[in-house]
């Protein structure tokens, strides 16, 4: 089941899901529980998890919805966090095509994602629809 949830309900699990992911993170990762919960309370972050029948959590998806800064008539969700856990990656496509449901009721127009060089999800995302954009790089400017 796909479904919108309170980041405060899930926090241990999201972010211990998150943890899974340090190896893909340039920097030293300490999350913010605190404050995902409350940009959840506003509104503007959007998690989304994927469970199964006895509840386990398959999927996560964390979304930042706000309107484009380009032009305000156009509703932008972009992915903060989007990890399927490796066991379950062969059924990604149905939390992606839930996740877009439920942002398309929600009137968001453009979703994006990026997809790491050191872990691409390239193929992932293009089969749900998504189509390249652009390639982010970063840079430290200071440790």
């Amino acid at each position: 089941m796909i479904k919108q949830v309170r980041f405060a309900d899930y926090q241990d699990e999201i972010t211990s899901m998150m943890m899974d992911m340090l190896h893909l993170e340039p920097q030293t990762v300490d999350i913010p529980v605190a404050r995902y919960c409350e940009l959840d309370e506003l509104g503007v972050l959007k998690p989304f998890i994927w469970t199964n029948d006895a509840n386990e959590i398959r999927a996560v998806a964390l979304l930042f919805i706000s309107p484009s800064l380009r032009n305000q008539s156009i509703i932008d969700a972009s992915t903060d966090v989007l990890w399927v856990k490796p066991e379950h990656r062969g059924n990604g496509a149905y939390f992606i095509k839930g996740i877009k449901h439920r942002l398309k009721r929600m009137g968001v127009n453009y979703w994006y994602a990026a997809s790491r060089d050191s872990a691409p999800i390239d193929r992932f995302l293009e089969k749900n629809n998504f189509e390249p954009l652009e390639r982010l790089y970063f840079c430290e400017v200071q440790s």
